[in-house]
């Protein structure tokens, strides 16, 4: 009886799920898939042959960016390495000597400057040749990109500084503790535009 009961509920629910699902199939087909995007670009085996020297490089970067937007470089500041793009805001620890809000700095040290599928790259850019050129505790020396081929400039917004923080140091059994205060310094800097040589 139970089972009678079962197959008379599951009837109905069979002839609305086939209806539900002919009705969508009849839409779908009346409706053509994607008709509104434009048909797939055929695909191309063939890459662009690499550049044999730095003019040709430059022109290549040039032909798919522009001095604010679709172009990035990787610059040393303050013993790191930033990824940068045009009109970024960069904090950094202070600069020393302490700079007036408006000062322009130009980038010296620029390791990369790119695009989204070419780069020119220094051979410091690689992090294994970078630790080489830096040993610990030694100010030496890398290859960079030259000015010539491209420059950027950064901005100074502001010298601020953060919040207060308080370290509490103990030993234990000794009645030793000691509250040290900290407000770390940071320099804003704007980055402007990366140009390329002879935009």
């Amino acid at each position: 009886m139970l089972s009678d009961i079962a197959a008379s509920f599951r009837a109905p629910l069979r002839s609305l799920h086939s209806t539900s699902v002919s009705s969508e199939a009849a839409a779908s087909s009346s409706k053509a898939p994607f008709g509104s995007l434009p048909p797939p670009l055929p695909a191309s085996g063939s890459k662009p042959p690499l550049p044999t020297s730095t003019a040709e490089a430059v022109k290549l970067l040039k032909a798919q960016t522009t001095p604010n937007s679709g172009i990035y470089c990787t610059a040393r500041l303050h013993s790191r390495t930033y990824l940068l793009h045009p009109k970024d805001i960069l904090t950094v620890p202070t600069l020393k000597p302490r700079l007036e809000p408006g000062t322009i700095l130009n980038i010296t040290r620029m390791l990369e400057v790119g695009s989204r599928d070419f780069a020119i790259r220094s051979p410091a850019a690689d992090g294994r040749q970078l630790r080489k050129a830096l040993p610990h505790g030694v100010v030496g020396d890398f290859e960079t990109i030259p000015p010539e081929v491209a420059t950027c400039t950064l901005t100074v917004l502001e010298n601020t500084k953060s919040p207060l923080t308080r370290t509490t140091l103990s030993k234990r059994r000794k009645g030793y503790k000691k509250t040290i205060e900290n407000k770390q310094g940071w320099t804003r800097l704007r980055v402007g535009d990366i140009v390329l040589g002879g935009q």
